[in-house]
């Protein structure tokens, strides 16, 4: 649910914005109202990934903070990714900014269970850092 709701509020608040305040400085001729969603990438990312954690803890997932830290390690990695993709794959890589927290809170409730083992738990860390910096150094 978490994975769902917040990319729906950030879009939201993007179809929101531009139906409310055409004429900004946001809205170009030729772009439409592109300045709103890289703006909703730019700051609304962080603050989805900070109201997770209380969202979570709404919606009853125990243990919540520990899902909440490990959804925003595996969050920061798959943006990496979409960030390091081509140009020519802007779609792909918007499908998967979009649904990137279907990917990660179920991985991050997952991986948070009391019986899975502490090494599998260390190697998908592991795992998600080192993807982000492969898709680092790809970005740079």
């Amino acid at each position: 649910m978490v994975g769902v709701i917040l990319p729906v509020v950030l879009l939201g608040w993007v179809a929101m914005m531009a139906r409310l305040f055409p004429d900004s400085p946001q809205c170009g001729p030729y772009t439409g109202c592109l300045g709103y969603l890289v703006q909703a990438w730019e700051v609304g990312r962080w603050v989805a990934i900070a109201l997770a954690w209380p969202l979570l803890y709404l919606l009853r997932v125990r243990p919540s903070l520990p899902v909440a830290i490990l959804a925003a390690l595996f969050l920061t990695a798959i943006w990496q990714v979409a960030e390091a993709m081509p140009v020519v794959m802007f779609g792909e890589a918007l499908a998967l900014i979009v649904f990137s927290g279907v990917i990660a809170y179920p991985a991050a409730a997952w991986l948070a269970m009391p019986r899975i083992s502490r090494k599998l738990l260390t190697l998908a860390v592991a795992s998600s850092f080192a993807l982000y910096a492969y898709a680092f150094l790809l970005t740079y």
